[in-house]
């Protein structure tokens, strides 16, 4: 299976495998069982995956790779959405990212687009464990393999308007991820980020000049 960036794997900590320039990787990354994140890195050992593991809080965050023999379960951000598991969060109410995340989630639903929750808040409703605070951002991505033209784009920004809290939505395309907010830009280029790193292009859907 090809997992994507923003994809939680669970499997064994202590199979993590550490990058050249960090030969060994910190006790509470091996003998933690929480899931990782896919990161977008292409990896020229066929049998791993790029990985980043969150600590018990936000100093403890570590790149590593993934052997995929080892990888027992994966959750998609768009399948974290579908669970809609914030209905039944016990700060659905209270929490300025999950007051943000009802009104996001109607809009974006309303345009059919499909779209999944990554970050702190992603982590939290796949998992049950606390990450989210007063100050916590909404991330989201929308998977977007077919063109979404600029003017949609600005169409979305103005639909969302003002929210209770930092809303960062990623656009994924064939290709790579880019920001909402760049896209719906004046700029004719826009920054895309790809396993290769980043380009820059004037259609996100196509290829682009690497910086």
């Amino acid at each position: 299976m090809m997992w994507m960036a923003h994809d939680l794997l669970w499997l064994d900590r202590s199979l993590l495998v550490a990058g050249a320039e960090k030969p060994d990787l910190p006790d509470w990354v091996t003998s933690g069982n929480g899931p990782v994140v896919v990161r977008r890195e292409l990896v020229s050992i066929a049998e791993l995956v790029a990985v980043g593991v969150r600590g018990a809080n936000k100093s403890e965050r570590c790149a590593a790779y993934a052997p995929l023999s080892a990888v027992q379960s994966s959750l998609t951000p768009y399948e974290i959405t579908r669970a809609q598991a914030w209905l039944d969060h016990q700060d659905r109410f209270k929490a300025p990212v999950l007051q943000a995340l009802e009104i996001v989630a109607q809009m974006l639903n309303g345009h059919n687009l499909e779209w999944g929750i990554t970050g702190s808040l992603g982590y939290e409703l796949a998992t049950g464990d606390k990450q989210i605070h007063a100050k916590s951002d909404l991330d989201l991505v929308i998977k977007a393999p077919k063109p979404l033209s600029k003017s949609f784009a600005r169409e979305l920004l103005k639909e969302l308007g003002e929210l209770p809290c930092r809303l960062d939505i990623q656009i994924e395309t064939m290709t790579g991820a880019m920001a909402l907010l760049e896209w719906a830009g004046e700029s004719s280029t826009v920054l895309i980020k790809t396993e290769k790193g980043p380009f820059l292009v004037a259609n996100p859907w196509e290829g682009g000049r690497q910086l």
